[in-house]
């Protein structure tokens, strides 16, 4: 009984020394592959670093595009594939305008917004009445998912080349005071 006694004490004594010796092992390894180690691996991980915090700054960038796209046009926004529900999620909107929509002349843009909202509505108003065409068009006129921003955003990426006016015509935008004669005492 002594002599089982013995060798199992020794089979637990190689037991430990084996499971020590692996984990030394196993430390070493993770030692010389950790950046503390190689620099290589460090240079690597700030790399990385510097991607995903670059890639966020473009994501904001490609968010504010995406919703511009789809807010012009309806058709991409709710398309199986391309729209804000389709399977591309964000990258939908850019997915479709490099494969399909500067080909067919549509604008991937931030949609052009001006910064007092009652003159904008004047603003807009003036363009529609001198371009009726545009005061009925889907994508800039009156009853576009733009509303009165479609205007300027037509003006901003389409009017301007072609030398189309923007602004309130002179007779609207100065008009003297209105004078209340007094009735002589």
């Amino acid at each position: 009984m002594d002599v089982m006694n013995r060798t199992k004490s020794r089979y637990r004594g190689w037991l430990v020394a084996g499971v020590l010796a692996l984990s030394i092992v196993l430390w070493l390894q993770g030692l010389l592959s950790s950046q503390i180690y190689d620099p290589k691996v460090r240079l690597a991980k700030q790399t990385a670093a510097i991607l995903a915090r670059d890639a966020g700054a473009e994501r904001a960038t490609e968010v504010e595009l995406a919703r511009a796209y789809w807010l012009r046009y309806e058709d991409i926004r709710t398309h199986p594939i391309y729209g804000e529900d389709g399977p591309l999620g964000i990258t939908g909107a850019g997915e479709h305008y490099r494969h399909h929509g500067r080909r067919e002349g549509r604008i991937y843009a931030p949609v052009a917004a001006g910064e007092d909202p009652e003159r904008e509505r004047l603003l807009a108003e003036a363009y529609w009445h001198r371009y009726p065409e545009i005061a009925d068009s889907q994508i800039w006129g009156r009853k576009s998912a733009l509303g009165i921003l479609g205007p300027r955003d037509h003006y901003r990426y389409i009017g301007s080349r072609r030398k189309m006016l923007w602004g309130i015509p002179e007779t609207e935008a100065v008009r003297p005071p209105q004078t209340i004669p007094r009735k002589p005492n």
